[in-house]
């Protein structure tokens, strides 16, 4: 919008504003329109597994439309007690494309133990029903009360199996209790030879009990690999973090000092996990394929071929998928055979691999290009791949569908028998009525015979970026000089004044961005320090802001106010949450108000 007002008078970017404005109420029926071509729902739990104690949050995603003709109807939620977290609705232009959407969450809290399939949803949209996918989720005893107490803060590691098998994925899970202010964490994971952990996703967040007593969990879960045989011992985990305690007295009350006597502010702590036994059995000679090549895990192949009816000449793509969850970087390239009916051209083979909660997923998809050459009915050859699945302990060889590639006559064929037909009679001295040609005067322009006689001069200037520095480079340069000018005009003590300001209105806009974290709005409070002040903070902790605050003459209680906010956005920060906060700005904004009053 700069540029804006020194290319058009006063007034004009108004205008524009007014008339995108209107443009983008008109078009936005449109674009709903097209979004709700395509709806899908998907369903998703925070955890798969919990206590009876737990409240698990979930969240149900539709796509392809903003609104319902009702709310969706869970199935599997029978032993649950279920509380409504709200709706939402989104829209989102990427690339060009509108993808709309609505999302309603849901806080679930199990009423029993056992094993339970969570799904589908279903959802009603125009008259249409969609469903979602299900989910499962273990729910197991919580912990009794006990006579022993771990303390505020302890870790706990474990892995879904102690006996596999070489190469199989198992989940590796660390678990961080805590039910004080927590900061500065920092993960070292066991360094073992042929043991490899891959995290996945971000950490999760929830409430749980252990010996009866309410914590904050922090959850983090790793793949895990052992791509060698024998008895091994899993090496503790190693966490560092900082506690944070305003002083020696708990608000916690007795039982913290007891179990952390001389806790002071920011004091740095080292958890471990302890030791895990693991036995990792070889991949069984008996029953081994001939072309195993190594993939452990569980996985499933298909293929089309389209399409499956064409003429001489024109092309056909088989396509094969081969998707599971194990090893996927070892999925091999299938080799299609040569055909006698058709001459095939292969494609770069693509992996894509997603992280779930319940580990790495993997699908490689292959591609061939079938030309056939002759007419008749031809079955494409069949391709095999082998794996060793760790749940039935056995191996297993997947087998594409058979596809049959109907080819009818082309014009291709009809265009190949007149040429033949054409040598043949000159080959044999046929009698032809062509006769020769000759040139009877030249025309008055002359004649240009090379595309070369034909190219513009300077004809690089009107393309390509030449074009676009010929046409823009000017206004750029008159800009720059224009700013450099004024910039030139400014003393560092006047441009250090315009700055601090302008401090408090650049943090307004800053934090009334569409998309914003906690760690945007700790760093927008930096900068506005930084500006307000003249000052040039690397990194703001609660503490330092405090501090700050107070040496610029703001109010004791303000100062502590800011810290408390401060310190809670780092939490936040820590333990991975997505922003969810909606007073988190106005809090902010209205110490900052205080503070521009205070600031000497």
């Amino acid at each position: 919008m700069r540029i804006a007002k020194i290319l058009f008078p006063e007034g004009t970017g108004k205008m524009i504003k007014a008339i995108a404005g209107i443009l983008c109420i008109l078009l936005l029926p449109m674009f709903t329109v097209w979004a709700a071509d395509d709806v899908t729902v998907t369903l998703r739990l925070d955890r798969v597994e919990a206590t009876l104690s737990d409240t698990l949050r979930m969240e149900i995603h539709v796509s392809g439309s903003r609104k319902s003709d009702a709310p969706p109807f869970l199935h599997g939620l029978e032993s649950f007690l279920v509380t409504n977290g709200g709706t939402s609705s989104r829209m989102e232009f990427i690339n060009g494309k509108v993808n709309s959407g609505i999302d309603y969450t849901y806080f679930i809290q199990p009423r029993k133990t056992g094993e339970f399939k969570i799904g589908p949803v279903k959802v009603n949209v125009d008259g249409k029903i969609y469903e979602s996918g299900s989910q499962s989720l273990v729910v197991r005893t919580a912990s009794q009360p006990g006579s022993s107490d771990r303390g505020p803060v302890f870790i706990q590691a474990s892995i879904s199996s102690q006996d596999i098998f070489v190469d199989e994925q198992v989940l590796y899970t660390l678990k961080l209790y805590y039910r004080v202010n927590i900061g500065n964490l920092s993960l070292g994971l066991p360094e073992m030879e042929y043991v490899s952990f891959h995290q996945l996703g971000r950490p999760l967040e929830y409430q749980s009990t252990d010996e009866g007593r309410t914590y904050q969990v922090l959850e983090i879960r790793h793949a895990m690999m052992v791509s060698k045989q024998g008895d091994f011992i899993i090496t503790p985990s190693r966490l560092k973090l900082t506690v944070r305690q305003a002083g020696s007295r708990s608000r916690l009350g007795n039982s913290f000092n007891d179990s952390f006597s001389g806790f002071s502010s920011n004091r740095p702590l080292t958890l471990t996990t302890d030791p895990i036994n693991l036995h990792v059995n070889p991949l069984p000679k008996e029953g081994r394929p001939a072309d195993f090549t190594g993939l452990v895990g569980t996985f499933q192949v298909a293929s089309t071929l389209e399409p499956s009816s064409l003429k001489a000449g024109e092309s056909a793509t088989l396509t094969i998928q081969v998707k599971g969850r194990g090893t996927v970087n070892r999925i091999p390239d299938l080799d299609l055979p040569e055909m006698d009916f058709a001459r095939t051209y292969s494609d770069q083979p693509v992996l894509e691999t997603e992280q779930s909660r319940q580990g790495i997923r993997g699908t490689k998809t292959m591609k061939w290009a079938l030309v056939p050459e002759n007419t008749g009915e031809y079955k494409v050859p069949l391709l095999s791949l082998s794996f060793f699945n760790p749940e039935t302990k056995k191996y297993h060889v997947l087998v594409t569908p058979t596809h049959y590639l109907s080819v009818l006559p082309g014009k291709s064929e009809e265009s190949v028998a007149r040429l033949n037909s054409l040598s043949d009679k000159n080959n044999t001295g046929g009698r032809t009525n062509n006769k020769e040609i000759q040139q009877l005067g030249e025309d008055i322009l002359p004649i240009h015979t090379d595309a070369v006689d034909l190219s513009v001069p300077f004809r690089f200037l009107s393309m390509g970026w030449v074009l676009w520095f010929v046409l823009v480079g000017p206004l750029f340069i008159y800009l720059m000089l224009l700013g450099a000018l004024r910039v030139q005009r400014l003393s560092p003590e006047r441009l250090a004044q315009s700055i601090s300001k302008k401090a408090f209105s650049t943090l307004k806009k800053r934090c009334q961005k569409d998309q914003i974290s906690y760690e945007d709005l700790i760093n927008a409070f930096k900068d506005y320090l930084n500006d307000r002040c003249s000052l040039s903070i690397g990194t703001l902790t609660a503490d330092d802001a405090e501090k700050i605050l107070r040496d610029q003459g703001v109010d004791a209680e303000t100062a502590k106010n800011m810290r408390s906010l401060v310190q809670r956005f780092e939490t936040a920060v820590y333990a991975g949450n997505h922003f969810n906060d909606s007073d988190a700005v106005g809090e902010l904004l209205g110490l900052a108000r205080v503070i521009e009053k205070g600031i000497s």
